[in-house]
């Protein structure tokens, strides 16, 4: 089986749904690695569910304080939930994409990366994990990422998901995936190349542990920069650990945070400071 952009808008009802079959799941997977108009369509859908929760309830919260003067207490819950509304249609214009002609990719277009692809030879016959489930591998991870426009800032609520990123495939992935592992998240930026190089260099250094995890998030769904093999996500409407720009933060294996440092700087201190800290969280 064989599916086009046609035949893929017949089967995304399913495949939000869960209720494609085995081959037609394939099928759509493989779809999906191939054409950048149906994997951005997927990924707005997905990326607009959290967003439009997160401004419902930041509203909500607004709309349950005491009104300030007797009797005006229904208009207010009436007025933010109002606003509430206009600020979910506003979002569903700027999260989902516009419908753009769809057109055959070329060969240059590159399948998504999966959670941790082996950055050394050393992880060549590792058994799969619970989060291996789902994802999408990569024939040549050192190729550039297929270009995405980059998404409008929407502000980030203070109630808003402490962890939750997602892929080029449309998969999201919180802290919650990640227990049992120790979790290396560096936040960069197309402006501050040096924090991807540095965290490139961690990748290649420690990717290799068995009980080690380590993402490249971006604030929005960019191009991957050159020379760059790190799993690389954007942030899906969360907090993202409270990370700042270029910098890099380490979770335990309990999902709490043990470790915040820079990721611009000298690149070789910045190694040995996190091989500490992982020596000290015993990742191997």
């Amino acid at each position: 089986m064989k599916g086009d952009c046609q035949w893929f808008e017949t089967k995304i009802e399913g495949y939000f749904c869960e209720t494609l079959t085995p081959e037609e799941l394939e099928c759509a997977a493989e779809h999906l690695r191939s054409c950048l108009n149906c994997r951005n369509e997927v990924q707005g859908i997905r990326a607009i569910d959290p967003l439009v929760k997160q401004v419902f309830e930041y509203q909500m919260a607004k709309a349950r304080t005491p009104a300030v003067a007797p009797g005006k207490g229904m208009w207010l819950r009436l007025g933010f939930v109002g606003a509430t509304l206009s600020m979910a249609a506003l979002l569903l214009f700027v999260v989902i994409p516009h419908e753009t002609p769809k057109t055959v990719p070329t060969a240059d277009v590159v399948q998504a990366t999966n959670d941790n692809p082996a950055p050394t030879k050393a992880e060549e016959g590792k058994g799969s994990t619970p989060s291996d489930i789902h994802r999408l591998k990569t024939d040549a991870p050192d190729q550039k990422s297929v270009s995405i426009a980059p998404a409008v800032d929407i502000p980030i609520p203070q109630n808003a998901p402490l962890f939750q990123v997602m892929n080029d495939a449309g998969y999201s992935r919180s802290l919650q995936d990640y227990r049992g592992y120790v979790l290396l998240v560096g936040v960069w930026t197309a402006e501050q190349p040096e924090a991807a190089e540095n965290l490139q260099q961690l990748y290649q250094t420690f990717g290799s542990l068995s009980d080690l995890r380590i993402l490249g998030v971006s604030r929005h769904n960019q191009d991957r920069l050159s020379n760059t093999t790190f799993p690389a996500f954007f942030n899906a409407g969360s907090r993202l650990v409270d990370a700042r720009n270029s910098e890099f933060v380490i979770v335990d294996k309990d999902g709490k945070v043990q470790m915040r440092g820079e990721l611009v700087g000298d690149s070789n201190a910045i190694t040995a400071k996190v091989k500490a800290k992982l020596d000290q969280l015993g990742a191997r």
